[in-house]
């Protein structure tokens, strides 16, 4: 059972909480918070991972470094950690968290996070049903993949221009 603080059409608390398979949580105009994270190394490649063949929304397509809902009571930046550690097997520098994106999707509030940190992919430790693939990838390399709708929807698209910002 995950529980999640349901939010309001703006983003406010409402003082519900609902289990993410409670059909009342995907109700129109019940939300929850959502958070990602894109890792950037010192060679200003970008950590993605390949969602795995077993997940029931978009499998098989790449995605953001992590991502995943806040549970109740957890802050925004305890949940990517934990988001973190539970896909990849890593622990975030959150010193180097920077807010970049604050957005509303169908049912979910996102806060975007860019982290600048060096990653030993060979020292990633995958859960099978979440990722099968990890890599690091140009910002060049992202674009293409996206173009191919390879990509998991409704991201890529919305923080495009803030992570070229960094990067180029």
């Amino acid at each position: 059972m995950e529980l999640w603080d349901i939010l309001d059409e703006n983003g406010n608390f409402t003082g519900v909480v609902l289990d993410k398979d409670d059909k009342k949580t995907w109700e129109k105009n019940n939300y929850h918070q959502g958070v990602d994270a894109w890792i950037i190394n010192s060679e200003n490649k970008i950590l993605i991972q390949k969602r795995s063949i077993q997940k029931k929304r978009e499998p098989n397509v790449w995605s953001m470094t992590v991502g995943g809902s806040v549970i109740k009571g957890e802050k925004i930046l305890e949940a990517l950690n934990r988001e973190a550690n539970e896909e990849l097997g890593i622990s975030l520098n959150l010193d180097n968290a920077t807010k970049i994106q604050h957005y509303k999707l169908p049912n979910l509030w996102l806060d975007v996070y860019l982290i600048k940190q060096e990653v030993d992919i060979s020292k990633i430790k995958l859960r099978p049903e979440e990722v099968s693939e990890v890599k690091f990838a140009s910002f060049d390399e992202i674009e293409d993949i996206y173009k191919q709708n390879l990509f998991m929807k409704n991201r890529w698209e919305y923080v495009r221009d803030s992570i070229k910002k960094v990067i180029k």
